[in-house]
């Protein structure tokens, strides 16, 4: 085996105490400035001598715009040593577009993901962002929490080149089984003299509702070089903020059905796989209220959907990023360089929902279904009664996350065929609330009020949902009373308050050298070494319990609550200007809810049971006394020898390279989770409460582990290049490279998610995890048939193994005394009463509950209260009970499961003569072996991500004019592999830049992102079975630049 898995002796190791970033960033920005402002001052003086020393000056011809940004990117493919792309800047402060990710589209194979309509992360040949690696200068740096590099955090204004590496080399960085992608900035001995660039723009976002839609950029780039271009400095400053909108649909999900019949309900039948056919919320075939469904059983899968939400977001994004670089060259033969890097990223979110839960369990529901093959899915689907909750939220979510990145180089050419290298950085990210109110946070309302409840589904566009208000009788389920919408309903519900902090920091250290041999031959060769430490940690303060059922009376909120309403946001979609569709909602100030809800626990008109109330005993605020704590320790060794034969074949140049790495790798987890120690049944609303274990003084007791995991690999690389002709060249390339686990996926730390009557499930990582491992085959034929113009064709293919998937341990026992009061002693007495002990009758919750209310109310572990509709009854699970049992998921590596994926890159670059009119165009073909068979209800092993993707560009570029038009387009893929799929639906985009240059030093700019406004929507099995519908909004951008 190439990767090999090492024993490691224990060792224990403290909980890494991480450097903090500093939190006053105006500070930190307003020293790097200062320091800026001296070097310039010093450079005038300095300037000024070396052009008296000065013999002789020469004029630099410096060639700008969109096509000399493609030829620069063309010279990196012809240059390359195996297969690799690139993209250039157009000029100083310029990047072909604002973001990076979107820069990289461009380059065949590769596909972006976006959030809030900005390019985030990348797909790389049908791998997702896990697969891939970005490094900046060839260096990793941190991240909050993941292995994926979002680029929304970087400025593109101090970029100079982007290196997407696609064939595996010694020398490069491992990681990226998709690709490496090295981002490079600007170094000032590479642009000698002066050179400063000053950029203000306005961002004019429509997409949000109460934001502003006109926000500003500030850019500023500069660099000298001194002393006879022996020292020099760069520096990069930007300041951007955005608001804008996303408003979307959900489903939470489509749950999936074998059909069934009475019989096999009663008999219990089973499935292939031994499970229970008939699972919670089946429909039985021939059921007369399910119209089109299907009269006997069939081969084929059905799926009901859980809920219908409607979500109203406005965010403000606030970015500032600065760079700042020296270089030295006291001799020839020697360079240093010291470069910081500094990015901030705030995030601030306004949430509002309008939701409606569909009860699967619904005895008195109605639907009506569309087959597909052997699918079945629902047109409308409709509860009669049942779930009464008018249920709708506001949340502030807030995120700050700072970056910085502290690095050396020392270059030394001892001769003029050896070149030593020697790279050092330390890079911290520190993720962590931005708000007080904590990072995810949210306060519910509800009226009890619904009493019919209709989702309608189409094949395209958004569900409409249907609702209707009043009263139904009991037990006959008659409608007596049809109410319209009112804040005189609404009840305070349940909130949530979560903290979470992420903090990773990167020591890295690499030492490289070069050795150049007669006749081209030459030898790289290098070791290093990479500490990463990751750490996480959390709380959530939950208003949970009886808060569902509604605090206080109905009303009482009123006065603090404003009818909103969606009319309009969905215009223009189908099923936006649905007239079933419920258009109300309500709204209200968040803290202003939080003051109110806390008067009246005070004057107990509001009873509420917590299980951790926070440090504000209410439980309307976050907690940093955080229960879950969990850091990784990831430590890699590597070594590796890369040799280039330069020769000849049938008297045309040949180079072959030739390389072997080793890495050895040692990874440590150390977690702190808390322990359980009882667990309450509410028994009418069938919910149940997790109560953590706690000492004498209320502290939250927690349990320790530490688990140690190593491996090592060995990994080959072979690179062959002939030109057949001046303008005609071939590649080979043939490798190993691997992917690394995730890092949550190394924290040994167990959590536990949620807790039923079908037991409780819960996920832990696993540090003992090896890289997925992928041998990779390429071929390519490039034609560069005029000087800015080439065509090329390539084909690859991955033989991927060792991949991670979720293993699932049932009916886990994890803490000795906690139990579970469903099928205890008083339960199985109830049942007996109620059934006569007859399995075929099932029991409602109110029937239950109204048993314990009426016989069982004086039992030690049964205690009543008054609810919304009546006396509810809470059980608790006491010993002899049985053990609360657990549902554990834990990745694995699978040897079984490998995958073969196998593409053609496609790309034309082609100017027209001197008309100044181009074309860039790419194509990339991804076909896997295993495809998600929709007809298997199971979680399938399916590499998702996999599509075909397209990128068109027309561009003008002549003075003074720049126009470029691009489209973008991606096929349908698959998102998620689980028991439930979801795919994305095919997308495609259309952005538009202009630039008009009214002298040498002054131009004005636009882009236009998403000038079709563009929406995505995400399905299940079916079209039909939306899970998420997102509006797409245009962004414009205007700017003037000045160049000095």
């Amino acid at each position: 085996m190439r990767v090999r898995r090492r024993m490691l002796s224990h060792r224990p190791v403290g909980l890494m105490k991480l450097v903090n970033s500093m939190d006053d960033m105006p500070k930190k920005m307003l020293q790097i400035i200062a320091w800026s402002l001296l070097l310039v001052v010093c450079s005038a003086f300095c300037q000024e001598a070396d052009q008296e020393s000065a013999e002789v000056e020469l004029e630099e011809i410096v060639v700008t715009g969109i096509k000399a940004s493609l030829k620069r990117s063309m010279d990196i493919k012809r240059d390359a040593k195996g297969i690799v792309a690139g993209i250039s800047q157009i000029e100083m402060g310029k990047f072909p577009d604002a973001n990076l990710a979107e820069s990289l589209q461009r380059v065949s194979g590769i596909a972006i993901e976006r959030a809030r309509g900005e390019g985030t992360e990348i797909t790389v040949r049908g791998f997702g962002p896990r697969f891939n690696l970005v490094t900046f200068n060839g260096r990793q740096m941190a991240t909050s929490g993941g292995r994926s590099f979002d680029f929304g955090n970087i400025a593109s204004e101090g970029i100079s080149a982007v290196e997407v590496y696609k064939s595996s080399r010694a020398n490069v960085p491992t990681g990226g089984i998709g690709a490496v992608v090295n981002v490079k900035t600007r170094k000032p001995l590479e642009m000698p003299g002066l050179n400063a660039v000053m950029v203000a723009e306005g961002i004019y976002d429509p997409g949000t509702r109460n934001g502003e839609k006109f926000t500003p950029e500030l850019v500023g780039s500069f660099s000298q070089t001194l002393a006879q271009d022996r020292f020099g400095v760069a520096l990069s400053l930007s300041s951007s903020k955005r608001d804008g909108g996303d408003q979307n649909v959900t489903t939470q999900d489509f749950w999936g059905q074998q059909f069934v019949s009475a019989k096999d309900v009663e008999s219990g039948a089973l499935d292939e796989n031994g499970n229970v056919k008939a699972r919670s919320g089946h429909i039985v075939v021939g059921d007369e209220t399910a119209l089109n469904f299907p009269t006997r059983v069939v081969e084929g899968i059905y799926s009901m959907p859980t809920n219908v939400q409607y979500n109203l977001d406005d965010f403000t994004r606030e970015r500032v990023n600065a760079q700042l670089t020296f270089q030295w060259r006291p001799v020839d033969n020697l360079t240093g360089t010291i470069d910081y890097t500094y990015a901030e990223n705030k995030s601030d979110t306004r949430h509002q929902d309008m939701s409606a839960w569909l009860g699967t369990n619904c005895p008195t529901r109605e639907s009506e279904w569309i087959q597909e093959g052997n699918i079945w899915s629902p047109t409308t689907y409709t509860n009669i009664g049942c779930a009464n909750d008018n249920l709708q939220g506001v949340g502030l979510f807030g995120v700050r996350d700072e970056l910085e990145a502290l690095g050396l180089q020392i270059e030394w050419q001892p001769t003029e065929k050896l070149t030593l290298t020697m790279d050092y950085q330390n890079s911290t990210d520190h993720s962590r609330p931005n708000s007080k109110h904590g990072s995810s946070n949210f306060v519910a309302v509800s009226a009890l009020n619904r009493i019919t409840t209709s989702a309608h589904f189409g094949p395209t566009g958004i569900p409409v949902l249907e609702v209707e208000l009043g009263e139904r009788n009991t037990p006959h389920n008659q409608i007596i009373r049809r109410d319209p919408f009112d804040v005189g309903d609404m009840q305070l519900t349940g909130s949530s308050f979560n903290s979470e902090v992420k903090q990773m920091e990167i020591e890295q250290l690499q030492f490289d050298g070069e050795f150049l041999f007669e006749q081209g031959h030459s030898i790289k060769f290098g070791a290093g070494r990479i500490e990463v430490v990751n750490r996480g940690q959390s709380k959530g303060i939950n208003r949970g319990g009886n808060a569902w059922s509604g605090l206080g009376r109905p009303g009482d909120i009123a006065d603090i609550l404003t009818i909103d309403t969606i009319s309009g946001v969905f215009s223009g979609v189908e099923g936006g200007d649905d007239t079933r569709q419920r258009m109300e909602f309500v709204n209200w100030d968040f803290q202003e809810m939080i003051d109110v809800g806390e008067q009246f626990l005070r004057d107990g008109s509001h009873v509420l049971s917590l299980n951790e109330p926070g440090p504000c005993l209410t439980g309307f605020c976050p907690s940093y006394d955080f229960d879950t704590d969990e850091v990784s320790t990831e430590t890699s060794n590597s070594i590796y020898l890369q040799l280039h034969w330069v020769d000849e074949l049938f008297d045309r140049p040949v180079n072959l390279y030739a390389g072997l790495r080793y890495e050895d790798t040692e990874v440590h987890s150390e977690a702190k989770v808390p322990a359980y120690s009882r667990i309450e049944w509410n028994i009418s609303a069938d919910r149940y409460q997790l109560f953590r274990s706690q000492d004498a003084d209320g502290d939250v007791i927690g349990q320790f582990s530490e688990i140690d995991g190593a491996y090592s690999m060995l990994l080959p690389s072979l690179d062959f290049d002939i030109e057949l002709t001046e303008d005609l060249m071939f590649r080979a390339s043939a490798g190993i490279s691997v992917s690394r686990p995730e890092y949550n996926d190394i924290k040994g730390a167990m959590n536990i998610y949620s807790f039923s009557n079908e037991g409780g499930f819960g996920g832990r990582g696993n540090p003992q995890l090896l890289p997925i491992e992928a041998t990779n085959f390429d071929v390519s034929l490039e034609w560069y048939y005029a000087e800015e113009s080439y065509v090329s064709a390539m084909f690859w293919a991955k033989d991927v193994d060792n991949f991670i998937v979720s293993a699932k341990f049932e009916n886990q026992p994890l803490f000795k005394d906690l139990h579970d009061p469903y099928g205890g002693s008083l339960y199985q007495q109830a049942y007996e009463e109620l059934t006569g002990g007859d399995p075929r009758f099932g029991v409602s919750s109110r029937e239950l509950n109204n048993y314990f209310v009426e016989v069982l109310a004086n039992e030690q572990n049964v205690v009543i209260q008054e609810g919304t509709n009546g006396l509810e009854a809470t059980v608790t699970g006491i010993a002899g009970d049985p053990l609360a049992l657990f549902q554990l998921n834990i990745p694995i590596n699978s040897p079984d499961r490998n995958t073969s994926v196998t593409g053609w890159d496609f790309e034309l670059k082609h100017v027209f003569g001197d008309s100044g009119i181009g074309l860039s165009a790419n194509y990339t073909i991804v076909k896997g072996d295993l495809e998600y068979d929709l007809g298997q209800l199971a979680e399938q092993w399916v590499v998702d991500g996999q599509s075909n993707t397209a990128d068109l560009v027309a561009f003008y570029d002549k003075q003074p004019w720049e126009v470029r038009l691009s489209w973008n387009w991606r096929d349908q893929y698959l998102k998620s592999a689980g028991e439930n799929p979801v795919f994305v639906e095919r997308y495609h985009q259309l952005d538009a830049n202009v630039t008009y240059q009214l002298n040498e030093n002054m131009s004005f700019y636009f882009e236009g992102k998403n000038l079709m406004e563009q929406n995505r929507r995400d399905h299940g099995r079916s079209v039909y079975q939306l899970r998420y519908f997102g509006l797409g909004h245009a962004r414009y951008h205007f700017g003037a630049r000045y160049k000095f």
